[in-house]
């Protein structure tokens, strides 16, 4: 919302500025409202480098650089023509957690982010720290590349997101292991390591079901998108320390894809 602001201030006086200049006609309309929106497009560039400073010398847990990506992130969602909806926000922890999920797009990770509000941070496949700017926003917020084609490397990385966990920091990952279809909303079998995340440092389990985002990248840049997150009951560590990664994937999963089958949304 304050980017929005920003970006609508910023542009009417571009606009205003350059009608100062009174040549009338239609073409200079057009060119002036469309310099209006890049000088904009560029502002927020300059903001998001801001951003970027400002956190960089903040700790990755600090809940203003949050409250920033936040509203950053929101905009990117507005841009990409999602509406999302959120059900289920009361069963939302106050202790520490893990959320597990269904996985069918890349903006998976920023809507789940988005419908918790909470100080957090995420389990990312290794290939998204190769993006310039993301590279520097999952270095601060200490998102943890994994790399799924390298088996020492990835034990790695989840020891680091468990260390992360066990000192009070809640995360997201996709036990699915990447995106393996679009083709269907369920899960695509899961990974049982995946779940030491939560087991090793006894935290709480927070499935989710996310639901149309297999859609948006069909959809962008014409059509709307609607997605919508069911945050399920936690499972706090007390409910599965008598069971292996594997029972507990099998309940999580279970929950999910039921989730996901009996929540149908109606298109935008």
């Amino acid at each position: 919302m304050v980017v929005w602001i920003f970006i609508l201030l910023f542009t009417a006086l571009f606009s205003y500025l350059w009608s100062l200049l009174s040549l009338g006609s239609l073409w200079f309309i057009i060119l002036y409202v469309f310099l209006g929106f890049v000088s904009s497009l560029i502002f927020v560039i300059i903001l998001v480098f801001i951003f970027i400073f400002i956190v960089s010398k903040t700790r990755y847990d600090n809940k203003i650089s949050h409250r920033i990506l936040w509203h950053l992130l929101d905009f990117v969602r507005t841009i990409l023509r999602i509406k999302l909806e959120v059900e289920g926000k009361e069963n939302i922890p106050n202790d520490t957690f893990v959320v597990y999920g269904n996985h069918k797009s890349n903006c998976d990770v920023i809507l789940v982010y988005l419908a918790y509000k909470k100080v957090m941070s995420a389990v990312a496949k290794k290939e998204l720290a190769s993006v310039p700017i993301l590279r520097y926003i999952m270095k601060i917020f200490e998102v943890v590349p994994l790399d799924r084609n390298n088996e020492r490397e990835g034990v790695r990385a989840l020891l680091k997101a468990i260390k992360l966990v066990e000192g009070g920091y809640n995360m997201i990952i996709f036990p699915e292991g990447g995106i393996k279809t679009r083709e269907y909303e369920t899960t695509a079998g899961f990974k049982a390591g995946s779940f030491k995340l939560a087991t090793k440092p006894e935290a709480i389990v927070s499935p989710i079901s996310i639901i149309g985002s297999s859609k948006i990248s069909k959809n962008f840049p014409w059509h709307k998108t609607k997605v919508k997150i069911i945050i399920h009951k936690p499972i706090p560590s007390s409910k599965y320390l008598a069971e292996n990664t594997f029972e507990l994937g099998e309940q999580v999963i279970k929950m999910i894809d039921e989730g996901v089958l009996t929540n149908k949304i109606q298109e935008v």
